[in-house]
């Protein structure tokens, strides 16, 4: 995990997959603590998570215009 301050005055945090995971999951079985930014940011994280499990991509035929009925 690491934070930096960027040049621009923001912070950027950068964690691997089973950072998110880990910190995720332990947020969010402390969910009834939290407060909402806290959660939001749970949140966010198990969502980026489940994202890169996603390996879906839409064919290219569907945004031609292709028809696929048969």
């Amino acid at each position: 995990m690491k934070l930096e301050k960027l040049s621009d005055g923001k912070l950027q945090l950068s964690m691997t997959k089973s950072e998110a995971d880990k910190v995720s999951d332990a947020l969010l079985k402390k969910a009834g603590e939290l407060n909402r930014s806290t959660l939001d940011f749970a949140y966010l994280s198990a969502e980026a998570v489940l994202s890169m499990d996603n390996n879906f991509r839409q064919p290219k035929s569907f945004y031609q215009g292709a028809s696929h009925a048969g």
